[in-house]
């Protein structure tokens, strides 16, 4: 058996460290990945209230997608790396016989289990947990989950988060990922407040890019597939609010309470009549789509996938 990162194809083997190089290029420790800024994100999307719950179409179009696939069937145990309030995992569990999340925050994993609980979800558990410090042998889940899930998270990203996923799968693994996201607030501010050129729409396309030619080069046989999707909504200036955008607008060194204050300027004299911003998202999400059963590796490339 072709051991975990490396290649059945000796003659790509430098390719193969090229591609898992780059799911090193943001080191998965930098402060903005801290499970303090979780918290205070988790506070946030709470304290935002459901109608602000943006992601909540992405959840049922995930849904679509899985099910599609036969990926939700009523016997199967499912992981979510990064879990975040639940809403994939209490939807998860809606349809299999048991979901495990994890996730860095432990805001996030109280806000998720109150949800679940609201949602009358019993099947779930959601733990505090470090993905990049987890020891998935010591812990029992190696070949625990038919399906190991992750959606717009840096818990998995590097060599070390791909050698702790896929060991932990006994049938497949998914990931989803930023191919761009356009936010129309932040365009405004790049070019009224800052005047800096407008951003490349490249955001997480790297982190795609890397992990679908690594997984390849690995000799596994990942799908891909897309969602895009054009999202608005409403809401009034605050000091969150100002410090959500500036966090997606600027680099990190020029994230200062100074700027953060000439955002918030710049939002309340920019509200409507109603003291409302609108915000409108475009973005387009990526999925990879792997069996870990199924390789291209010449000991493997005759087994039959198992149904």
């Amino acid at each position: 058996m072709t051991p975990l990162l490396s290649t059945p194809y000796p003659d790509l083997r430098g390719d193969l460290d090229y591609f898992l190089s780059m799911q090193e290029s943001q080191p998965v420790d930098r402060p903005d990945h801290s499970a303090q800024k979780w918290d205070q994100r988790a506070d946030a999307w709470e304290q935002e209230g459901p109608k602000a719950q943006k992601g909540d179409a992405r959840v049922r179009s995930t849904m679509a997608y899985l099910e599609e696939r036969g990926l939700l069937r009523p016997e199967y145990e499912i992981a979510d790396i990064g879990c975040g309030p639940a809403r994939f995992a209490a939807a998860f569990a809606s349809r299999v016989r048991w979901v495990t999340g994890f996730d860095l925050s432990p805001r996030m994993v109280h806000y998720g289990s109150e949800y679940a609980r609201k949602q009358g979800v019993e099947n779930l558990t959601l733990r505090v947990a470090d993905f990049q410090t987890l020891d998935v042998q010591e812990e029992g889940l190696e070949k625990a989950f038919d399906l190991v899930f992750s959606s717009l998270t840096p818990a998995i990203h590097g060599k070390l988060g791909l050698q702790k996923v896929v060991p932990m799968s006994r049938a497949y693994c998914c990931n989803i990922t930023h191919i761009y996201r356009r936010n129309s607030l932040c365009r405004r501010l790049r070019e009224e407040v800052f005047h800096l050129p407008p951003e490349a729409p490249t955001w997480g396309i790297r982190w795609f890019y890397s992990l679908f030619n690594a997984l390849l080069l690995m000799g596994y046989l990942p799908e891909t597939s897309y969602d895009s999707r054009l999202q608005e909504r409403r809401l009034p200036p605050s000091e969150r609010y100002a410090s959500l955008l500036m966090e997606h607008t600027l680099p990190r060194e020029a994230r200062t309470p100074e700027h953060q204050a000439r955002i918030l300027d710049w939002m309340e004299r920019n509200t409507d009549a109603d003291g409302l911003l609108t915000e409108s998202i475009e973005a387009c999400y990526g999925r990879i789509l792997w069996d870990v059963r199924v390789s291209s590796a010449p000991e493997k490339i005759h087994a039959e996938k198992e149904v």
